[in-house]
Parts: C-alpha cells; structure tokens; sequence
C-alpha cells in the first residue's frame, strides 16, 4: 500500500515582530526595548505595575494620540459615553409598562401603542449603520454630538405628549435616531482609548451597563407613570439626567479616532500618565486651551472612497455576522416581542395589573440576567471559549431560553384554560379561575429564563467575533476595526427584527392560544437553529472564516488564480 503524502502545512500570515517573539535589547529604567531582527524600532511598555506588559496597540509619540492620552482624559470619556448608553437603555423600555394606557387614552389599538418602542428600535437600526460608515470618514464626535441633539429634542418633546400619539411618535422617532450611534460605536471608542490589558474590564463595564439599564428601566418607569403626570413624568427624570449626560459628552468626549503611525526609528518622548485626576493649574487660560482642542469636528479619513464606505457594510453581511444573527435572534426578539406584550396580558381582566406591578413582572430578568451578563463576560469565560466550551453553551443557552420561552407561553395559556374534570362551576369564566391559578412571580420566572438564555447565547458573539478578525485580518488595527464594525452590523441587524417582532406579536398573542401557539413555535424554531449552527460550527468553522475574508475583501483574491506552472515549457 502506497504511503499516504504528508498533511500540508498551513500557511498563516507572518506575525508582528514583538517582544513575546524577537529578541530585544532593553534600555536602563525606560519602559523601552529594540528589537534585534534588522529594525530598531521602539517597543513600549505600560508604566506602574504594568511595567512588563508590552503595550498592544503600541501608540505613537503624538500627545494628541488617544493611547497617550492621561488616565484621567481616558476615563472621562469612557464615562461620557457610559452616560449615553444608560440613557439610551432606559428610554427603550420606558413604555413597556404604559402601552395598555396609552392605548386606551389614545383611542388607538394596542398595536399602534406598541408601535412607539418598535419604530424607534427599527430607526436605530438605519441610524447605526449609517453611524459606522459616517464615523470611518469623519469621526466619533460630531456623529455622538448630532446624535446627542436629537435625542434631547426628543425627550424633551415627551415630556408634552399626552393626549396626541402623532408628537408621541415624532418624539420617540427624533430618540430612535439618536439611539444607533451609541447602540454601535461605543465598542470602537473603548478600542480607540485603551491598551489591551486595559480594555477588558471596560468592556464589560458597557456591556453590563447597557443589558440592566435596559431590563431594569421599567422597574422604575412603572412606578414613575403610576403617579398623575403618568408616562411624561419618565421623560422629566430623564431630561435631568440628560443634561448631565450633555454636559459630560460636549466637554469630556473628544475624538477618538486617530491615524495611527508608529516610525521604525520613533525616540521615546512622551510619558503616560497614570493619574486619576487631573494635575493642571485651573486657570482661565487653561480652560480656553482646553475648550479650543474639543473641536466638534477634527478627524477626517485621507481618502474617501466606495470600499471605504462599505467596509461597515461587508461586514454586518459577513457569514460569521450571519450565522450569530440567525443563532440570538429568536431568544432576543421573543424576549423584546414578549415584554412589550405584557401590558396587553395583565393589564384586562382577571389580573387587572398597575403599571408599577407590571413592571415588577421585570423583575426576574433583572435578577437572572445581570448575574449571567457578568459571569459570561469575564476573562475566566472568554479565555477558555475552546470548540466544546463554545457548543456547550449555546446548548445550556437554549436550553434555558426555550424553557422560558415555552414555560412562559404554555403556562399562562393554561391557566387561563376552563378545567375539562368537570371541576369548575359551569357559569364560571375563564378570568375567574386564572386568577388563582396563574402566578405572576413564576410568569416573572420564566421571562428571567428567557432573558438569561439569550444573554448566555450572546456570551458567544465576542470570542467568535474576535477569532474571525484574528484570522482574516491582516494586523491589529485592522482587526479591531473589523470588530468593532462587525458587533455594530450585528446590533443594526437584531434591532431592526426585534422591533418587527415587537410590532407583529400583539397580533398573534391577543388570544391566550395565539400566546401558547407562538412561543411553541418560537421555542421549537430556536431549538432546531442550534442544532443545525452547532453542526456548522464543528465541521466548517474555519471554512466561515475564511468566507468572512472574502466578504470584507480581506483576502486578495487575484493571488488565488491560477498562474501556468513552473514546468509548463515549450
């Protein structure tokens, strides 16, 4: 039997020359190293007790870098933005509570009152993408400070919409336009302002951040409304907070978006600075110098051009962008289509529920979904996302997610049913018995599984992300871009859905059978979608990879033509 030929070897892209893989020449007390391949260039490390941490991005010499910038100026920025995302949680569940009251105040159907959470959700959408492809040219900040503007005109326009669902829907358009920068370039700007080992916990921070802010809002929005100035008084307290938010965006959030240019031969001239507070003279002088650099616009791209534009693009129709939409959509759109119907479910008869006690129904995914968020998103999770781990949890995920999903339906659908044992009085009502038999802290349960179940599945979006880029990019910047473009088309795409679903599923869920038919199928559909993907995932991972190169144009495909072989003579 003939010898079988020898596997060939993979042919990867060489690596950066670092000081984990070169030798290098260090310098007395710098924080600096040579490398000894032919090259001096500079290579930087952190300061304090990363003092041996090779910093990654390695920044410039620019003091205008954002990677130079002071902790401090670092920090402000991040907590800017934080602000902004918060706020941008809040306003999107602020109606989950109200919409039986809007509806019934508006003369309007329940669908119509729904609408106002489900149309702003699909313009974030439009507005995310668009925020990705505007920021490549011209920068973060004057996308952030127009997106700023139009949600203050728009909550401040909801403090005076009661009784004309017309300005209610314009107000809430003006919020959902403003909502998709924030929903997507975030990521980035954490990207843009931290080291490696630095950007890990702010991450988490946003991530965390932005599921409770969202999930908890109507806990305190059902309380607000229930006073006389209803829905309106939400908007009030969020006009406060807004003007904070505003101050902290226009002053402490520059642009982050910078052409890094590290030279070979670059001596090291600047000193990063480690304080948490700023140490300058406050001074007239140095309040103009500082107010003069926060231009509302200062970067823009050196050559505009259509793969440039569509670079955002490419990258939210990216195979692996696909396959995690198709994977978290159900869990996420159920979750944001089932909350919005709640109001629809308790607020008539038998439960005859308050807008403060449907927004404790909130509760459970609160409680079961911050937990989750926190532990998924750890290094100690994100460090061992091996194959097994990785399908291990997209199985608990949906698991735990088509339990809630289908508890949530089948049992209220059948409390609500008439006992067919002969039990019941024959002139009683269906809403008669639901209410003993229906328990609103187990229906609050089963939507806390839910919730925890998409969340699980949305722990794997960034370790898959991160290890597409990390195979089809050709150096880090690139890499992080294409993160960060890829998270936010992944966000554009889920809203866009979730806000058809949450528009949709009143319809389907105003008959307690509508509500047990639809999460049967939502629940069984997500069931088979993880089966198929785990099989994707086992067999042609790396085959995804490669497809999302090809799709963002990351891989030049003239070199794969065939060119006449080297025997090929006359």
């Amino acid at each position: 039997m003939a010898e079988r030929p020898p596997r060939p070897i993979t042919k990867d892209w060489p690596r950066p020359a670092t000081s984990a893989t070169t030798a290098t020449t260090a310098t007395a007390a710098t924080g600096v190293s040579y490398l000894t391949t032919g090259s001096q260039r500079t290579i930087k490390y952190g300061t304090g007790k990363h003092a041996d941490v090779e910093l990654s991005p390695q920044p410039s010499e620019d003091p205008e870098d954002p990677l130079n910038w002071p902790l401090w100026k670092r920090h402000l920025n991040f907590g800017a933005l934080l602000s902004m995302v918060a706020l941008v949680g809040v306003m999107k569940t602020a109606y989950i509570s109200v919409n039986s009251v809007i509806a019934i105040e508006e003369d309007v159907s329940y669908t119509a009152a729904v609408a106002l959470t489900a149309v702003p959700l699909m313009v974030s959408a439009v507005t995310g993408l668009a925020s990705l492809i505007i920021a490549r040219i011209w920068g973060k900040r004057p996308v952030y400070l127009i997106s700023m503007v139009m949600i203050f005109i728009g909550v401040v326009w909801n403090t005076h919409v009661r009784g004309s669902l017309t300005q209610n829907m314009a107000a809430r358009i003006f919020q959902g336009l403003g909502w998709g920068a924030f929903d997507t370039l975030v990521l980035g700007s954490i990207q843009d302002t931290y080291f490696e080992h630095e950007r890990q916990p702010m991450i988490i921070i946003h991530y965390v951040v932005s599921i409770t802010s969202m999930i908890g809002s109507p806990l305190l929005g059902g309380v607000a409304s229930a006073g006389a100035r209803g829905f309106e008084l939400q908007f009030e307290i969020m006009s406060a907070f807004l003007s904070i938010s505003i101050l902290l965006l226009v002053f402490g959030a520059p642009e982050t978006t910078y052409n890094r240019v590290v030279s070979d031969e670059q001596p090291l001239t600047i000193q990063r600075s480690q304080s948490l507070w700023p140490t300058i003279t406050y001074t007239k002088e140095a309040v103009i110098e500082y107010v003069v650099k926060l231009k509302p616009w200062s970067y823009k791209a050196n050559e505009i051009n259509l793969p440039l534009i569509l670079q955002a693009p490419r990258a939210m129709v990216a195979p692996t962008t696909g396959l995690l939409f198709t994977l978290t959509l159900l869990p996420y759109a159920g979750f944001w289509s089932l909350v919005s119907s709640l109001s629809l479910l308790f607020s008539p008869l038998p439960f005859m529920l308050s807008s403060a006690s449907l927004g404790a129904l909130m509760t459970g995914p609160f409680l079961l979904a911050a937990p989750v968020a926190v532990t998924l998103a750890s290094p100690l999770f994100l460090g061992r996302f091996i194959p097994t781990v990785h399908l291990t949890t997209l199985v608990v995920g949906t698991a735990i997610a088509s339990i809630g999903m289908l508890g949530f339906g089948l049992y209220l659908a059948g409390s609500m049913e008439m006992p067919t044992d002969g039990s019941a009085d024959p002139l009683s009502m269906p809403w008669e018995l639901g209410m003993n038999r229906a328990s609103l802290p187990v229906a609050s349960f089963l939507l806390g599984l839910l919730a925890a179940g998409s969340i699980a599945l949305d722990a794997t979006i960034r370790p898959v992300i991160q290890r597409s880029t990390a195979f089809t990019s050709a150096n880090l910047a690139v890499g992080l871009r294409n993160t960060a473009d890829m998270h936010g088309g992944l966000t554009c795409l889920r809203n866009l859905v979730a806000g058809a679903f949450t528009l949709g599923l009143p319809d389907a869920v105003f008959m307690w059978d509508g509500l047990k038919s639809a999460t049967l199928g939502m629940g069984i559909t997500q069931i088979v979608v993880t089966a198929a993907l785990c099989g994707v995932y086992w067999y042609w991972d790396e085959n995804v990879r490669r497809l999302d190169g090809r799709v963002m144009c990351l891989i030049d495909l003239s070199i794969l033509k065939r060119t006449d072989s080297f025997f090929d003579t006359d």
